[in-house]
């Protein structure tokens, strides 16, 4: 059964405004049989990029910075790194390189990097230390596993591929683009902890037009931004960072671009 737990979810996330309009957000959560030596893992998530469309360099770049300066263990990115234009991949490679990480720093594809070339920016991607995860798993630490699949629209994700050789009951971190990647998630029991990206959080928040009624209409989710939860897993929509569309509507109102800041703990928040 799907849940819509919140963007709280599963405890009170703390917001701070960085640099304006950049908002990071922070989560503590619960992933059963995370090993007690990883207790405190912390990751920090992007998604969304968009570079070449909407004159968005100076905002990724600032987010870039301030991702880097928390210092994570793992970086998630979760597609859509450019907008359409084979040119804008080397340039947003060159970007996100200089994001570290004790543990990795982890990417799968979204559509609009297939609009351009994703075979190129998978090469350029692990030529600058990123590991590429299309339909396949790394252990992070033994006990806890990261894996990606392919992009939903533009690509041919494969569940089976990307969990093959990861433990039943080992807890797992999930990248896949497009939220609606959860319901093929249906039957799963292992723990897993999910991050997409693909919504925009609507990318406009207009009194009369809200971002549900934009997401179920232009990209026909359900999904907006936040917690979800279907069964075992638990799945986070990131906002982004960049903006798609043309003309005017190349651009944010009132959905600001997002850092997502976890920190990984065995123990139930609830109660």
């Amino acid at each position: 059964m799907l849940q819509r737990t919140g963007e709280d979810y599963p405890s009170k996330n703390a917001r701070e405004s960085l640099s304006d309009p950049i908002e990071l957000t922070r989560h503590v959560v619960a992933l059963p049989g995370l090993p007690e030596r990883l207790q405190g893992i912390t990751l920090v998530h992007l998604s969304d990029f968009h570079r070449g469309n909407g004159n968005t360099d100076p905002v990724i770049e600032a987010t870039i910075e301030s991702a880097a300066s928390l210092e994570p263990d793992v970086v998630a990115l979760t597609g859509d790194f450019v907008n359409h234009r084979r040119e804008d991949i080397l340039p947003i490679v060159k970007m996100v390189s200089r994001l570290r990480a004790k543990h990795g720093v982890f990417a799968i594809p979204g559509n609009h990097d297939y609009y351009a070339d994703a075979m190129l920016l998978e090469s350029a991607l692990e030529a600058a230390g990123v590991y590429v995860l299309k339909n396949c798993a790394r252990e992070l630490q033994a006990g806890l596993w990261i894996a990606g699949v392919d992009d939903l629209l533009e690509g041919s994700p494969d569940l089976n591929r990307a969990m093959e050789g990861i433990p039943t009951d080992a807890p797992v971190i999930l990248l896949a683009h497009n939220p609606n990647f959860l319901y093929r998630l249906a039957s799963e029991t292992r723990p897993i902890l999910m991050l997409s990206g693909h919504t925009h959080g609507g990318q406009f928040a207009f009194p009369m037009i809200p971002p549900k009624l934009i997401c179920l209409l232009h990209l026909r989710t359900r999904f907006v931004h936040g917690w979800y939860r279907q069964g075992s897993v638990q799945m986070y929509v990131n906002r982004g960072v960049g903006c798609s569309g043309w003309g005017v509507l190349a651009r944010r109102f009132r959905c600001h671009p997002e850092i997502t800041h976890y920190t990984l703990t065995a123990e139930s928040l609830s109660g």
